[in-house]
């Protein structure tokens, strides 16, 4: 798998995925630079980015992460669309997903590994025991990736359950289907207005 995404698996990877907020002028920006610093405090982890849509923060954001996958070619990589089955299979090779994308609490409690769930983009929605939330400053940040290593957090997550199901609804409501009886004649009924 490594090789067809052309990089390479360390003992520690993140996957990061960010998107910019509607309706917060520049912030996006800003909580995204908080972001990239704190993981340059990571000296021992390779950092899987995938690159934003292409909305006027999104650009800044992609540029601000092709600057920073230049500066650390040797610890990061960035990828503009891995395609649904990549980004699935990239997750059993992480340690978790470090951003605010909803993939983070839908799909990612899955594959077992955390979440940092960074602002509120994902305010409101279901949460799993592996996701961390966390405010969209360097130092949070910075916190909620150290509870994430943390050996605590990690044995809790052998045990988390997704809250969103476990990808088998298909196979439930077929076995379903197959146990009821269907009439074989349905009288239609109509009902005068």
């Amino acid at each position: 798998h490594s090789k067809k995404l052309h990089c390479s698996i360390r003992t520690k990877n993140l996957l990061i995925t960010y998107h910019s907020v509607p309706l917060e002028d520049g912030t996006s920006q800003k909580h995204f630079e908080s972001l990239l610093n704190a993981l340059k405090d990571l000296k021992d982890a390779y950092l899987i980015f995938t690159l934003p849509n292409s909305d006027s923060d999104g650009r800044v954001i992609k540029r601000m992460i092709e600057d920073f996958v230049k500066i650390n070619s040797t610890a990061s990589i960035s990828f503009s669309s891995m395609g649904s089955l990549n980004y699935l299979s990239t997750l059993q090779f992480v340690d978790g997903v470090v951003g605010n994308s909803s993939s983070g609490l839908a799909e990612v409690p899955t594959f077992k590994i955390g979440t940092v769930n960074i602002g509120d983009r994902q305010a409101g929605r279901m949460k799993a025991e592996s996701v961390i939330d966390c405010n969209p400053d360097q130092i949070t940040i910075k916190n909620a990736i150290k509870k994430l290593y943390s050996k605590k957090f990690q044995n809790k997550l052998k045990t988390v359950s997704n809250p969103y199901g476990n990808g088998k609804a298909t196979e439930k409501i077929m076995k379903i289907l197959k146990k009821t009886k269907i009439p074989d004649e349905l009288k239609k009924e109509f009902y005068d207005l």
